[in-house]
């Protein structure tokens, strides 16, 4: 089946490098780049923190969900940079984004700096805490669930929200979200648990009717 929830994990196009001239940080962000720095080196976290990816972010934001509270291109604040490790890139780092909206909206992006081009990935809308590889696993399993429920014949299904329902009690324990599902035009509200196992990896579950 084609799933619109997809478009959402979709890389888009690679920005090239632009040389030293970053100039100064812009307004609009306020992460701290220590976190960075402290893995990747003070010329990547310049990089990062500079106005040259601002267009960018603004793609991300629209790729990560749209909402049609947000005007046509919203002004929104670089609330988090965290790095990634365990990646074939040179750098990778998650960002998280507060969106101006009716309401803050979050978004997040997942992306990389390979041979001096940076590949950015949108990741779902909302307040998930899965990780970028986890929310790819649980995306097909929602999307199922989502479209099994209706009483007609549907293939697309798209994440419009998420949030953690049930957080982690430590590192390593369960915890549940609920994601927003608009599958052929009709919203759900599906209930995801995710159970680290101590092999390895974690197991995902839907609960096919919302608690």
């Amino acid at each position: 089946m084609r799933w619109l929830a997809r478009i959402a994990l979709v890389a888009a196009c690679a920005v090239s490098a632009m040389g030293n001239a970053w100039g100064e940080e812009p307004a609009y962000i306020e992460a701290s780049s220590d976190e960075l720095t402290e893995a990747y080196g003070e010329q990547v976290a310049k990089r990062v923190f500079s106005d040259e990816l601002t267009d960018m972010r603004k793609q991300l934001i629209k790729a990560g969900g749209p909402d049609k509270s947000c005007p046509a291109d919203p002004e929104f604040v670089l609330r988090e940079v965290y790095p990634v490790k365990g990646t074939e890139a040179d750098a990778a780092w998650i960002e998280r984004y507060d969106v101006a909206c009716e309401e803050t909206l979050r978004r997040s992006a997942f992306l990389q700096m390979k041979d001096g081009k940076v590949y950015p990935m949108a990741l779902l809308p909302g307040t998930t805490i899965a990780d970028y590889m986890l929310q790819a696993d649980a995306l097909n399993i929602v999307s199922t669930a989502a479209v099994t429920r209706l009483d007609k014949e549907c293939s697309e299904a798209s994440v419009t929200d998420t949030a953690v329902a049930r957080p982690p009690e430590g590192a390593g324990q369960p915890w549940t979200e609920r994601w927003s599902v608009d599958a052929c035009g009709e919203l759900q509200e599906i209930d995801v648990d995710f159970t680290p196992s101590p092999q390895g990896g974690t197991n995902i579950s839907v609960i096919n009717e919302p608690r």
